[in-house]
């Protein structure tokens, strides 16, 4: 008997995406197997010790805040021309490195949370201050 094409289209997809529904989950397995281990995590900043002075402190803020830092808007523009969703992604790459603004909001979130600050409150200050660009 032979399988309809349909039918066979379907399989064939519905094996794709369990080929990477398991992919995915032995990714975040790994992840969690070596942080659990007390292995290099994987990072998703670039290294602090790349840079200097206020760059450096906002790639720290940004590795040591990320859950912070996501829930923050960047105010300089890259979600338009870089398709960036949170003020964490400026510092995935060397796009904060290059850009005042990144690195204010950045500095000033991590100064504002030491501080005990709501992140409500750390929002609502980053948009005043760097909301027209600076």
């Amino acid at each position: 008997m032979a399988t309809k094409p349909s039918s066979r289209r379907s399989m064939i997809f519905g094996a794709a995406a369990l080929a990477v529904a398991l992919v995915a989950g032995f990714a975040v397995y790994q992840m969690h197997s070596s942080a659990a281990a007390g292995t290099t995590a994987v990072r998703i900043t670039l290294d602090p010790a790349g840079f200097a002075g206020d760059t450096k402190q906002a790639y720290v803020v940004a590795e040591q805040h990320p859950e912070l830092l996501a829930q923050l808007d960047c105010y300089c523009g890259c979600e338009e021309h870089e398709g960036h969703k949170s003020l964490l992604d400026c510092f995935r790459t060397n796009h904060g490195a290059g850009c005042d603004i990144c690195v204010g909001e950045a500095v000033t979130a991590g100064k504002m949370l030491a501080e005990g600050t709501p992140v409500d409150q750390i929002r609502q200050a980053l948009r005043a201050r760097y909301g027209h660009g600076g």
